[in-house]
């Protein structure tokens, strides 16, 4: 059945510009962004005084929760990204160029290393949004974040967890290489912000100095050169918040540089007596890229520090969670080591805490979709758990419908 939809649209000229709307009905142009609220099955808007074609911005300001499916050329996103005056489509269609071209590079050959997945002409698109003057400095941070390996996995059928950690990786690395001198800018005229505020314009401006950053100690660990961790280290210890403090720290991990060591210790000595802090700090360690399988046995290890409780939630979601349901590219493991610390995990927190233990144990809901050996191992992990005499109902109801899919 139909439901009700409002459509926010407008239709962008070739200099960039809104164009009035005109329904085919009325007797004058309109506003040139309008909701339309759809009704019926179907429907079709016909606009007349149409000068040239137009590239349609759809859905603006979000204008209804539902998936729009609409064949735009790469050379209309690249429009829509430099032009469309609203900024919720804007972004979208930069994540719509990264998905498209992150996609063709996980349909190529899968022995192929991924390189230079990312076109030149949206490197193009996007240094010109990091270096327009006018945008919101949030706003430039959220446009130039690459889209998740989860979100990446979501739109494909079958899914290699692997190559698509490798052909996200390449992408991050590969708009660090390209937009290095940009990233220098970025993090030199957006780090200084005075005392601590937590008004939207500082904020994006951390925020945009934080990706910066992060994308600059990736060169710099590439290169094996010292300035930009040394930077990180400097503004970690310098920092008078917690973004920032955060944010080096988190650039220094992601980067895998040496002094992230001695940064990570730091942290944990000046924050031990805040709960919620140690949180990120736990949370931090065991979502960051996964270089050559480190992370799960640092999991390991976290889980016997003496601040790690397992009887703890909160404690419990910041490291295990982390690790498991938003860290795919460390999680999913050629050798299931993964799935049999994820089985370890929910079996010892249904002991404790069964609601807990149900929402880990959904950190395997889509094992279907997986390639081999992933399927395989993930079904094991599955039925390991499933098999367990005195489960709670809430895991063995996650589990029987995983296994049932």
């Amino acid at each position: 059945l139909p439901f009700v939809i409002p459509v926010g649209l407008g239709l962008i000229d070739a200099q960039g510009h809104d164009m009035p709307l005109q329904l085919a009905d009325e007797a004058t142009a309109g506003e040139r962004s309008r909701v339309f609220v759809l009704t019926q099955t179907q429907e079709s808007l016909t606009f007349i005084n149409v000068a040239s074609e137009p590239v349609p911005s759809l859905l603006r300001g979000f204008s209804a929760p539902v998936v729009l499916a609409f064949d735009y050329s790469d050379p209309q996103l690249i429009h829509l990204l430099a032009h469309d005056s609203d900024p919720f489509n804007r972004w979208e269609a930069s994540q719509r160029l990264l998905l498209n071209c992150a996609l063709q590079a996980l349909s190529a050959e899968a022995t192929a290393t991924p390189e230079n997945c990312i076109s030149t002409d949206t490197v193009a698109a996007l240094r010109a949004v990091l270096r327009h003057p006018q945008l919101d400095a949030a706003f430039k941070e959220l446009v130039l974040t690459l889209p998740s390996e989860t979100y990446l996995a979501e739109q494909l059928e079958t899914v290699d967890p692997q190559r698509v950690h490798a052909v996200r990786e390449s992408m991050r690395l590969q708009l660090a290489v390209a937009l290095q001198t940009d990233w220098e800018w970025a993090f030199e005229t957006h780090y200084q912000n005075g005392a601590y505020t937590s008004a939207p314009g500082p904020s994006g401006r951390r925020a945009l100095a934080g990706l910066a950053l992060s994308q600059l100690c990736l060169v710099a660990t590439l290169q094996g050169t010292a300035i930009w961790p040394a930077t990180a280290a400097r503004r970690f210890q310098n920092a008078d918040n917690m973004t920032d403090r955060l944010a080096a720290l988190a650039a220094l991990l992601n980067a895998g540089h040496a002094l992230a060591i001695d940064a990570l210790k730091q942290f944990h000595a000046m924050y031990r007596q805040e709960d919620l802090v140690l949180d990120k700090w736990f949370a931090l360690q065991a979502g960051c890229v996964d270089k050559g399988g480190q992370v799960l046995p640092a999991v390991r290890q976290l889980m016997q520090h003496p601040d790690f409780k397992l009887t703890n939630p909160n404690r419990a979601r910041s490291l295990i969670f982390s690790y498991c349901s938003a860290n795919p590219g460390a999680f999913h493991r050629a050798d299931a080591a993964g799935y049999v610390f994820w089985a370890d995990r929910v079996l010892e927190l249904d002991s404790i805490n069964p609601q807990v233990a149900a929402r880990l144990a959904r950190a395997l809901d889509r094992w279907s979709r997986l390639v081999e050996p992933y399927r395989s191992a993930a079904h094991e992990a599955l039925q390991r758990v499933a098999a367990k005499s005195g489960l709670s109902n809430d895991v063995r109801e996650v589990v029987s419908r995983a296994l049932a899919a």
